[in-house]
């Protein structure tokens, strides 16, 4: 009785050992998307959203400096293009 409980921990512990590798690099997959088309790297962000995303992400800027930066960013772009809106139907103006 022992001796069989004993076999089959024993094939299990090999069973996971021999197919780990496959399972890790799986995740990796899953988690870094850019491996499978062959890419060293991740894609570079196209805007600055993206770049304080990815920093923030990185640990690189804490939350309070990525607040800031996005709350300056939509400040700079309401000065750019500010949003007008159109009168009321049947308003005098």
């Amino acid at each position: 009785m022992w001796y069989e409980i004993l076999f089959m921990l024993v094939s299990a512990g090999l069973l996971g050992y021999a197919i780990w590798p496959a399972v890790r690099d799986s995740w990796k997959r899953r988690r870094r998307p850019w491996l499978d088309a062959g890419e060293a790297c991740p894609p570079e962000p196209e805007s600055v959203e993206g770049v304080l995303a990815g920093r923030l992400a990185a640990a690189e800027i804490s939350r309070r400096q990525y607040i800031r930066a996005m709350e300056r960013l939509a400040a700079r772009d309401d000065k750019r293009n500010p949003v007008e809106v159109p009168p009321e139907a049947g308003s005098a103006a």
